[in-house]
């Protein structure tokens, strides 16, 4: 017989549990291909009625049964929305694969994997959309890039303005301690310009932009996933890429660029303003020095930088969000993942970024 039914009665409680659990065992070795749970009649139900329901779906699930609930009351549904239904009904990991490295191993390796594929993809999907889509009828929407453009750098600029400040006077400081011990007080304009325009500026731009801007884009189309807003833009034949990955990734990536030259500005001007203050360097002076330690390579390959970085965190967001599983919980997920991969990606095109300038310079 294909498909079996047992039909509950008036009461689901521990009284009954022992009963309709002799059932569910009588009908799944048969092994069915489909069992129906019919609850349609139960007026009465305790935590141990609905303990025996998870735990008839956990040995069908474990003999290939499918079986399935009909009739379930909104006072059930209510229950039922509070625990974790598909993890009490899945089979007990055995202790041999618990203790099995490689699988262990495979389930931590597994999704990394999966989200750099996706965002490999998305970026793929991206570039082509900016650079060919055009050329096919499918032009860049500039009011929801502007749009974008004011909520990730307007939304940054204070903090951007307060670190750069801050760690520009910090670097000025650390500077000044070790060159005065030398009389070389002025060279604080050197450390300070050139550390400030080659790396902390760009990293420390694109990590504000990374938990700012990624994060609220992954849960934002995150949101949308879950909503099925993504699905009514499909078939309303509007494609999510270009309508809206491809204006969060622009606005990052602008963002970035426009965000780390306030950066090097304010942070070079904490720097002059401790040399000032402390040191008694006056401005114009630290000001030729800086021009003798900066040249215009510097300042190409720190907006090389952002730009990358800030694209990196646009299409690391997006892809994290458009790949929404599991509700609420899958949102908060994909946030926290979209802030930590965002910052890893950053870092590792840095990496690479110094030692393509160092292999050069050699």
């Amino acid at each position: 017989m294909d498909h079996q039914k047992i039909e509950v009665g008036a009461a689901l409680d521990r009284a009954q549990a022992g009963t309709l659990l002799q059932e569910l065992d009588r009908a799944l070795r048969k092994k069915p291909a489909r069992l129906v749970l019919d609850l349609k009649q139960v007026a009465t139900f305790d935590s141990a009625g609905l303990g025996t329901v998870v735990e008839g779906m956990r040995r069908a699930r474990e003999l290939g049964v499918e079986l399935r609930l009909k009739g379930l009351s909104q006072p059930m549904i209510d229950f039922f929305s509070l625990v974790s239904v598909d993890r009490l009904a899945s089979p007990p990991v055995s202790s041999g694969e618990g203790r099995n490295l490689v699988r262990r191993l495979g389930a931590v390796l597994e999704p990394i994997v999966d989200n750099i594929i996706a965002v490999l993809r998305s970026g793929l999907q991206a570039l082509e959309a900016i650079f060919i889509g055009p050329f096919r009828g499918q032009r860049l929407r500039f009011d929801r890039i502007a749009l974008e453009l004011d909520q990730c750098a307007g939304g940054a600029l204070p903090i951007i303005l307060l670190i750069g400040f801050l760690l520009g006077l910090i670097l000025a400081m650390q500077a000044w301690v070790q060159l005065r011990m030398w009389g070389a007080e002025i060279y604080m304009a050197d450390m300070v310009g050139v550390g400030v325009m080659s790396e902390i500026a760009p990293l420390m731009t694109a990590i504000a932009i990374a938990a700012r801007s990624g994060s609220s884009n992954a849960a934002q189309l995150g949101a949308m996933v879950t909503g099925e807003e993504i699905d009514a833009l499909k078939q309303m034949g509007i494609p999510a890429v270009s309508f809206l990955l491809v204006p969060k990734v622009l606005a990052c990536a602008i963002s970035a660029l426009l965000l780390t030259v306030i950066f090097d500005v304010v942070a070079i001007c904490g720097g002059a303003f401790f040399a000032w203050a402390v040191a008694d360097i006056e401005f114009l002076a630290f000001q030729e020095q800086l021009k003798q330690a900066l040249h215009f390579s510097d300042f190409a390959v720190a907006t090389a930088k952002s730009a990358a970085f800030g694209t990196l965190i646009g299409v690391v967001g997006c892809a994290l969000g458009l790949r929404v599983q599991g509700g609420s919980e899958g949102v908060g997920r994909a946030t926290t993942n979209a802030v930590v991969m965002s910052i890893f990606a950053v870092i590792v095109t840095d990496a690479v970024f110094v030692t393509a300038q160092r292999m050069v310079m050699d």
